[in-house]
């Protein structure tokens, strides 16, 4: 039976920005089947993509809005494996990547 899991955390930044991190996964008998990660900027009640990561489109892919809206593929055979490690570096680099975003806005 698939179990569909979404977490999302709100972060003040130092600089009083506002950032939303979703977190969402299927899993089927302990496996990832499917999942996505995204960080956005939210002003105003609204949300501006910063970084996302997902199986969408049939293949591992991530996109760094403020390089490019074009998405890159990853190689990953485990989405387990995947899901951990992007989550993890998520959550150490978000702060640097609202920063970098920002800063190709302007």
């Amino acid at each position: 039976m698939e179990r569909q899991t979404h977490v999302t955390e709100i972060r003040e930044l130092p600089t009083g920005d506002v950032v939303r991190i979703d977190f969402r996964f299927v899993a089927e008998k302990g496996k990832i089947k499917d999942f996505a990660i995204n960080v956005a900027l939210v002003k105003d009640e609204k949300t501006e993509d910063v970084y996302r990561v997902d199986t969408k489109h049939k293949y591992l892919h991530e996109q760094r809005f403020w390089i490019s809206p074009e998405p890159k593929e990853l190689d990953y055979v485990n989405y387990n494996v995947a899901f951990k490690d992007k989550k993890e570096e998520v959550l150490k680099n978000y702060e640097k990547w609202v920063k970098c975003f920002k800063a190709k806005r302007v």
